[in-house]
């Protein structure tokens, strides 16, 4: 119990920084100042824990004070202008509908002709078909801007917390260098990307970018009205690089695994889980924590007691926040160890509860010990980061314990064949594509679920806003009620279904839901491979622009434009193609702008698209340039060429032939 309490002064002397504005000496003050009354009832022991919580409590409260009150970087006195800047790539791509931005670490400006050494991070917005890799050296000129504050979101301050203190909107950006080819961060960055792209060649919307988020935390290219599904239901952590995440992954892993290969022998694959997630996510600060938290909780399993595992838990914490103190005030850090504490003191309670509960039960023959013990770790660490929860998103989600309980077990299934999607396809593309198949069933189901569960009455009610006070007292109460949880292990229930009728149950089960599987593959992979038996026009809501998919009779087909977005156009393909079928028997394109063109390079991406066809006219935009780097062997057409698909006729009606090829732009 040292470490705990020790941990606990540290972080509640950055608490009361961060909090209530209080000097960074505070708790180590009120922790010196109560040594009598500690040793009156301790004695020499509680007074040695005292003064080293104390004096940790000391340290971290200046730490943190110090971090907080760091001068701004210097490339924040630009704000406001237009400036000349050069620094170096320092994050992957985060994708938009239209574009993809980046964060450049500054290191000079160019003012007046003088090239001036600075410190601080960009954000820059470019084209969604920009490529650049993180270590690439780069000159941007464009008119520097402050960070704009939403009604629900302060923005601002959330770029501020990652050094951020500028954006520039479609700059002019010259590529000095590209990154050395041993660079780490490069190197992660192209695996991780060319990982997502091998899930996009293998499945449709928006189960390729669900795969991406639960595998390997690349979830930008998630609908909106989906991610809001996902917090309505409490479903958001399964796409969230965390401690939560991946801890939940490792403890489902095992869980599934122990009635095949034992107790111990199930300690190995979930030990694989964490190192596939921290080489697939990458090695950012926020991955390395979440590995650390995840770690410490099956080091506990291990042990037999999982309770043991709060002391490694309190010990990462203060070695995380002394590293790097922004880790403190980061959310994801906040609600990985809470929800790791919360699993580790209050789910072997939950647990006993639940397994009592149904022993009381007329069905508890039917009730498996595996939905028992996920809804045990569920639960737990729902009411771990409930105080969290309320302050930062206003409402609690009251279907979400349920949803959960429902959607972990496909999570794990989900993030595994995700891995395996991604692996295989960079291997061997129709291994991908083949994988991807299984893969698509649980992303498919666990997107279901979250879109049904948001649709019901009172799914996740809004609360009033509060302080991180409220947070922080809400916390005080599970405290309470945590300490006697995790000084006394939670006792077993007594087994009282006998191992044939266990058995009997398993074989039930297990057919049950191999009948459901085999019964869903009829509507939606089967019935889709026949055509529609005449010729069909789906003219696809990708708004400013045309986009428009044709199916012959027999199930060909040929998509007109493809509208402004690459992604929009990919969830609308995603929504009436099979989701089996990466093929597209052709692509034309009427004319090269904007909201014509920019969706086809997306496409030629994600699909094998057999024949290219435009009219020849150019324009000098990136969407165009994508497009043609893409379709080399590209048949261009004119007013009264016709082609052929699967015996329907298509004739070519502009532009004539003495039509001159020009650039739009001009």
């Amino acid at each position: 119990m040292t470490l705990p309490i020790i941990a606990l002064a540290w972080l509640l002397s950055m608490a009361a920084v961060a909090l209530w504005g209080a000097p960074w000496w505070t708790v180590g003050a009120l922790a010196i100042a109560t040594l009598p009354l500690v040793f009156a009832r301790f004695g020499r022991r509680g007074v040695v824990i005292l003064l080293a919580a104390g004096g940790l409590a000391l340290l971290g409260g200046w730490q943190f004070e110090q971090w907080e009150q760091r001068d701004a970087p210097d490339i924040q006195r630009y704000v406001g202008g237009s400036v000349e800047i050069e620094g170096e790539i320092a994050s992957e791509p985060d994708p938009g509908l239209t574009t993809a931005s980046y964060e450049i670490a500054i290191s000079h400006v160019i003012v007046e002709d003088e090239r001036r050494p600075t410190t601080g991070k960009v954000r820059v917005t470019l084209n969604q078909y920009s490529d650049y890799l993180p270590g690439t050296r780069v000159r941007i000129n464009g008119k520097l801007e402050e960070p704009p504050v939403f009604a629900d979101f302060d923005y601002r301050s959330y770029l501020a917390r990652r050094g951020v203190v500028g954006t520039m909107y479609f700059p002019k950006v010259v590529v000095e260098s590209g990154p050395g080819r041993w660079n780490v961060s490069r190197n992660l960055a192209e695996a991780r990307l060319n990982l997502q792209h091998s899930l996009e060649r293998s499945l449709p919307e928006p189960e390729a970018s669900l795969g991406a988020g639960i595998a390997f935390g690349r979830d930008g290219n998630l609908p909106d009205d989906l991610y809001a599904d996902f917090r309505t239901t409490g479903l958001a952590h399964i796409v969230a690089v965390s401690g939560a995440n991946v801890t939940l992954i490792t403890a489902l892993t095992f869980l599934l695994t122990v009635p095949l290969f034992g107790r111990r022998w199930a300690l190995l694959p979930a030990a694989l889980s964490v190192g596939a997630y921290l080489l697939v996510a990458g090695l950012s600060p926020s991955v390395l924590r979440a590995g650390v938290m995840a770690m410490i909780f099956l080091f506990g399993i291990y042990l037999g007691r999982p309770q043991s595992a709060l002391s490694a838990l309190g010990a990462a914490a203060i070695v995380m926040t002394a590293w790097t103190p922004a880790a403190a005030r980061d959310l994801g850090f906040q609600l990985s160890l809470a929800a790791t504490a919360g699993l580790i003191v209050f789910a072997p309670w939950i647990r006993f509860s639940l397994r009592w509960a149904s022993q009381r039960t007329p069905i508890q023959a039917l009730i498996p010990n595996l939905a028992i013990d996920v809804a045990a770790l569920t639960l737990s660490a729902t009411l771990a980061t409930l105080p969290l929860s309320w302050v930062n998103f206003g409402q609690v989600s009251l279907i979400g314990p349920l949803a959960n309980v429902v959607v972990e077990p496909a999570f794990v299934l989900a993030f595994w064949l995700s891995a395996a999607t991604a692996s295989s396809g960079l291997v061997y593309e129709p291994a991908g594509q083949a994988v991807g198949v299984l893969a698509y069933y649980p992303l498919a189901f666990i997107t279901s679920i979250a879109r049904n569960a948001a649709a019901l009455p009172s799914a996740a009610i809004p609360v009033p806003s509060a302080s991180g006070s409220a947070a922080f007292f809400g916390y005080a109460v599970l405290a309470a009620f945590g300490w006697p949880a995790y000084r006394r292990l939670a006792p077993s229930a007594p087994q009282t279904v006998l191992r044939s009728d266990a058995r009997r149950r398993r074989r039930v089960l297990v057919g049950a839901a191999a009948g459901a599987c085999a019964v869903l593959v009829v509507p939606i992979s089967l019935l889709p491979a026949r055509g529609p038996g005449a010729l069909e026009m789906t003219v696809l809501d990708i708004g400013q622009g045309d986009a428009i998919l044709l199916t012959t009779p027999s199930g060909k087909r040929f998509l007109v434009d493809g509208g402004p977005s690459g992604i929009a156009l990919a969830r609308q393909l995603g929504a009436v193609l099979p989701h089996w079928d990466r093929s597209i028997d052709g692509v034309f394109v009427t004319h090269p702008q904007e909201d014509h063109i920019a969706g086809i390079p997306a496409i030629l991406d994600r699909y094998q698209v057999k024949t290219k066809r435009d009219t020849g006219v150019s324009a000098a935009i990136v969407s165009y340039g994508a497009y043609r780097s893409r379709a080399p062997n590209r048949i261009e057409v004119r007013a009264g060429d016709s082609f052929e698909i699967d015996r329907v006729r298509f004739e070519v009606l502009w532009p004539p032939r003495d039509y001159p090829e020009r650039d739009l732009n001009n």
